[in-house]
C-alpha cells in the first residue's frame, strides 16, 4: 500500500504539474471566483491539515476517532462531511437534470439524464453506507445473522465483503481517477467527441477539479486514509458537478481538444 501510494502520488503530482504549467493553453474551466476559492481552500485543508492529522492519529493509536471514525463504528466529522457532500451532490444532480440540454447539447440530453439518475442512486447508496441511516434514524435492530458477520453490528454492506477486496477496488478506482481525465485530454482528439469524453476532458482542464480528484486517487491507495479518501472523493464529485451547474447557468458550451 505504501508503494502504491507513492506511485500514485508521483503520477498524480506529475500530471497536476503539467496541468498547472500549461494552464494558459487550455480552455478556462475554473468558474467564478467563489468556486475557485472553495476548491483551493478544500485542497489546502486536505493536504495541510487533514492528511497530517490522519497520519499522526494513526501513529498515536487512533485517538482522534471523533474526526475520522473507525472500522468498528460509523461517525466522526469526516464521515458526517461525506454524507453532507453526497447530499449536496444529489441536489446539484437534480438541478443538472433540469438543464440536461445545456450540458453538451440537446442531442445528448437523454443520455445525461440517465447518467445523472445513476449518479443519484450511487450517492444514495453511499450515504446509506456511510451513516447506516436505517439504524440511527429509525432505530430498528440489526438481524442476528447480519450482526454476526458485520464488524459494526449494523445494517450496512461494506463490512460483509473482505477488506482486502475493498482495498483492491479502492486502489483501482484511485488510479482511474488519476489517469482517465488526462488520458481523455491528451489521447482523444476530434471535433465530434462523445459527451462523456468531453466531460472527462473538462475534469482535467479544471485545475482545482482535477487536483481534488487526483488527491482522492492518491489517498484511496492506503487503508490508513480510507475514511478521509471517501470524504475527499465526495467533495471532488460535488465540486465537479458544481462547475457543470455554473457552466449551464452561464449557457457556455464545452470545447473539445
Amino acid at each position: 500500500m505504501a508503494a502504491l501510494t507513492l506511485l500514485a502520488m508521483a503520477v498524480a503530482g506529475g500530471l497536476v504539474a503539467v496541468l498547472w504549467l500549461t494552464r494558459a493553453q487550455r480552455p478556462a474551466a475554473d468558474g467564478p471566483r467563489w468556486l475557485t476559492r472553495t476548491g483551493g481552500l478544500g485542497l489546502i485543508a486536505v493536504w495541510v491539515a487533514l492528511v497530517p492529522i490522519n497520519v499522526w492519529s494513526h501513529r498515536a493509536g487512533g485517538h482522534d476517532l471523533w474526526i475520522f471514525g473507525a472500522e468498528t463504528f460509523e461517525g466522526g466529522l469526516v464521515e458526517t462531511l461525506t454524507f453532507i457532500f453526497y447530499a449536496l451532490a444529489i441536489a446539484v444532480c437534480g438541478l443538472l437534470f433540469t438543464r440536461a440540454s445545456r450540458l453538451y447539447g440537446s442531442a445528448s440530453a437523454s443520455l445525461w439524464r440517465v447518467l445523472l439518475g445513476v449518479m443519484v442512486v450511487c450517492f444514495v447508496v453511499m450515504i446509506g453506507e456511510e451513516m447506516s441511516w436505517g439504524q440511527h434514524l429509525l432505530g430498528f435492530e440489526t438481524p442476528a445473522d447480519l450482526a454476526a458477520v458485520n464488524l459494526q453490528g449494523e445494517s450496512n454492506l461494506h463490512n460483509l465483503v473482505s477488506p482486502r477486496l475493498y482495498d483492491v477496488i479502492y486502489q483501482v478506482l484511485g488510479f482511474a481517477l488519476i489517469l482517465l481525465p488526462p488520458v481523455a485530454w491528451f489521447g482523444l482528439r476530434g471535433p465530434n467527441l462523445p459527451s462523456p469524453v468531453l466531460f472527462l476532458q473538462g475534469l482535467y482542464t479544471g485545475p482545482w477539479v482535477y487536483s481534488l480528484l487526483a488527491s482522492a486517487g492518491v489517498l484511496l491507495q492506503h487503508e490508513v486514509f480510507e475514511e478521509l479518501a471517501e470524504m475527499v472523493l465526495a467533495f471532488a464529485i460535488l465540486y465537479a458537478l458544481a462547475t457543470l451547474a455554473v457552466r449551464t447557468a452561464r449557457g457556455t458550451k464545452p470545447t473539445s481538444s
